[in-house]
């Protein structure tokens, strides 16, 4: 039980190294995040978040064993995945779901037989992260990582829009559906990847698809979705990373249901205003 005498100041926080860590590793994938799940919730394919997290659980594995490092494998292990999960889709236009399913049976199935052969410990803590612990090389890592999606999302906005639309549309307006598609699914690999190895494995789908489905509660263009679920996540972030810290609690965990509050908070707020809302205007 955690007693009213458990609880620290949040203040004192700023006077540790590793919470000012975790502080700027939430700030980044908050900024960075958002606009993945955003960009794949237009595409109907959210769940591709979610195979990769997994599958990132591979590569992890890989690293723990081989003895190297295992950010760099989940990287490796989820862009080699995304590229078999973009040919295959493009085998199975009509079942498209198929490809998630095939490679996260794989990647979940050689996890199994890898995690044998690798210290329970280390490995459980990837599955749910621990923030409270990533070293500032993990930071600059995903912040490199992170600040190339951002360019990506900045650079390719338009096209992603018109690609998240229509396939049809966009190929009528110049984009190049394919190289897209397989670029946009590599980069994704590769943030979900790093992301999974500070917040978790089982955890990162989480901060993707929630403060996207905040978003869309209120927005009213795809612009204005993305600066929405940017601020839910980032808020949603901070608060469960002081209250994490101060109750002592398992901070991905804690921010999740910050994230889960936040998202039965906007469905209440939004279906009130929708009953109010005058008929015919």
């Amino acid at each position: 039980m955690i007693s009213l005498l458990d609880i620290m100041n949040p203040f004192d926080a700023f006077s540790f190294s590793f919470f000012n860590r975790a502080l700027l590793i939430v700030a980044i994938l908050s900024l960075v995040l958002p606009l993945v799940g955003v960009r794949l919730a237009g595409r109907g394919a959210s769940m591709i978040a979610d195979t990769l997290s997994h599958t990132s659980l591979a590569g992890i594995a890989i690293g723990l064993i081989s003895g190297g490092l295992p950010m760099v494998w989940a990287i490796v292990f989820s862009a080699i995945a995304s590229i078999l999960i973009e040919a295959i889709r493009r085998k199975f236009p009509k079942y498209s779901e198929l490809s998630l399913t095939i490679i996260l049976s794989f990647s979940l199935g050689l996890t199994g037989i890898l995690g044998n052969f690798s210290s329970s410990s280390r490995f459980e803590s990837y599955l749910f992260g621990s923030l409270f612990t990533v070293s500032w090389d993990q930071v600059i890592a995903l912040g490199a990582i992170c600040a190339a999606g951002l360019v990506y999302e900045i650079l390719f906005y338009r096209s992603n829009m018109l690609l998240s639309y229509s396939e049809i549309e966009a190929k009528a307006n110049g984009v190049k559906v394919v190289p897209l598609s397989l670029i946009d699914t590599v980069i994704t690999s590769m943030i979900v990847a790093a992301a999974s190895n500070t917040i978790g494995s089982l955890l990162v789908s989480s901060f993707i698809s929630i403060p996207v489905a905040c978003a869309l509660r209120g927005g009213k263009s795809n612009f204005m979705t993305n600066i929405l679920a940017i601020v839910c996540s980032l808020a949603s972030a901070i608060v469960g990373l002081f209250l994490a810290f101060s109750i002592s609690l398992h901070v991905g965990g804690v921010i999740v249901m910050v994230n889960l509050i936040v998202l039965i908070v906007t469905i209440i707020i939004t279906g009130i205003r929708k009953r109010k809302k005058p008929k015919g205007s």
